[in-house]
């Protein structure tokens, strides 16, 4: 029988939070990256200057607009910093309805720079992803030299590189990213004056376009759209309550609503939108295939059988706790979820004694908007998540012959396709050592 389990798996336990004014040292909040682009918990090489410096740089690229230069001011509303400049400030009257602004920076060169960022309450904002970069930024100022080039030096782009389409309004955008359809910069002149957009995530011709052409006037903004506007009730932005709130909290014995916040740092990532399950910091290692890793833990090693199409071996990350994990993916190819995000192809196959042990704690089904539910099999209760109503399943978890087993599909797959390649699960010995596709290369030593 299908039981369906509407409630999401919380969060147990975050990091601590990213400096939310300039970026702070690299062993204190980020994880390293190694040579092979791998993460490395930080307290292994953080005196390898030379590492340090190249993630350093990678911070630069991809979090350049957490750092705060020493004429900046940084102020957590709009209204504050408007007398700042010299000109008449234009801002989006729209965003995706879980962004807020987190801060509003008044740079050099008359430079406005808002950040906005997918936080907030459940329900009306939404909860912040936690391994997932989504911030938007909006930057304006009188040219395009102090508005989009220096963000260009920083992330690596070419400005001859740029592509252009025309918005709605008949704004004409130009564009930079991975492919014309995954935009990462926008800009655009309107009013002379020069305007950019900077996406985390890379973001579809659409979505830019309702920013873009929502860009107007302050007053286009409701005086009291603080989502907007700025000053959310954040717990780095909470101001005590004035006296007269407090009184009347005790007049009516009603408790002020501190709406939950939290802000999670954000895994430097190379290849992909995800730290996980490209990257990993808390691998004990990883062998150069899965034959390679058989030797590290004391049970018969299985592995899938069939692949989805145009998927091939990426990399083996063994654990604590004998858990083994295979990552799989399809190179070169991108997915864009309903969100406008891009996400890379994996597939991931774990298995372990323990069923507590074999689901990643990288993997929280409310990131994904994903419901859980099991249903009774012949081998004994399998469960599930990704969306019941679609029949699309992102994971799969079943226990048999006194071992657990675990597929995760970062891409959802039908429900029958996922059942197929859970069946088709068998021990390693079973599996040609020339299949490199599925379980890699053996070291010859």
């Amino acid at each position: 029988m299908k039981k369906i389990i509407r409630a999401a798996i919380l969060c147990a336990t975050m990091a601590t939070a990213v400096s939310m004014f300039g970026v702070q040292p690299v062993s204190a909040t980020y994880p390293l990256i190694d040579k092979n682009g791998n993460t490395v918990p930080v307290e292994r090489d953080v005196d390898n200057q030379k590492t340090i410096d190249d993630n350093q740089k990678l911070i630069d690229r991809y979090l350049w607009y957490d750092q705060v230069g020493d004429n900046d001011i940084v102020e957590t509303n709009i209204e504050s910093v408007v007398q700042e400049f010299g000109y008449p400030l234009q801002v989006p009257s729209y965003m995706p309805k879980d962004y807020a602004v987190r801060d509003v920076k008044a740079k050099y060169h008359d430079v406005l720079e808002i950040v906005y960022t997918e936080t907030g309450r459940d329900g009306e904002y939404g909860p912040k992803l936690t391994f997932s970069n989504t911030d938007i930024v909006y930057r304006m100022g009188w040219a395009i030299d102090t508005v989009v080039t220096p963000i260009l030096e920083k992330t690596n782009y070419k400005a001859k590189d740029a592509v252009s389409f025309i918005t709605p309004n008949g704004i004409s955008v130009y564009t930079l990213g991975s492919r014309k359809d995954a935009i990462q910069i926008a800009y655009w002149e309107k009013d002379n004056k020069v305007h950019m957009l900077y996406f985390a995530s890379s973001r579809n011709q659409s979505f830019v376009s309702k920013i873009v052409d929502s860009v107007g006037p302050l007053s286009n903004v409701a005086a009291d759209d603080a989502r907007l506007r700025g000053d959310r009730n954040d717990k780095q932005h909470i101001q005590e309550p004035i006296k007269q709130n407090v009184e009347e909290q005790g007049k009516q014995n009603v408790k002020i609503d501190w709406p939950p916040y939290e802000t999670i740092p954000l895994p430097v990532r190379t290849h992909t939108n995800s730290a996980w399950p490209i990257l990993t910091s808390k691998s004990k290692g990883l062998p150069s295939g899965v034959i390679n890793a058989s030797h590290k833990v004391s049970y018969d090693v299985s592995v899938p059988s069939y692949l989805p199409f145009g998927y091939t071996y990426y990399a083996t990350h063994f654990y604590d706790n004998d858990v083994l994990e295979t990552v799989y993916w399809k190179q070169g190819e991108e997915y864009q979820e309903r969100s406008g995000r891009w996400v890379t192809h994996t597939m991931v196959f774990r298995m372990s004694y323990s069923m507590d042990t074999v689901w990643p704690e990288e993997y929280i089904p409310m990131e994904y908007h994903d419901v859980q539910w099991s249903d009774s099999t012949p081998i004994g209760e399998v469960h599930y998540t990704g969306d019941v109503d679609k029949d699309l399943v992102r994971s799969v978890t079943w226990y048999k012959d006194n071992m657990a087993y675990f597929l995760f599909f970062q891409v959802p797959v039908k429900a029958s396709e996922a059942d197929f390649y859970r069946d088709h699960v068998v021990p390693l010995k079973n599996i040609d050592p020339s299949r490199t596709d599925l379980i890699g290369v053996k070291t010859i030593r």
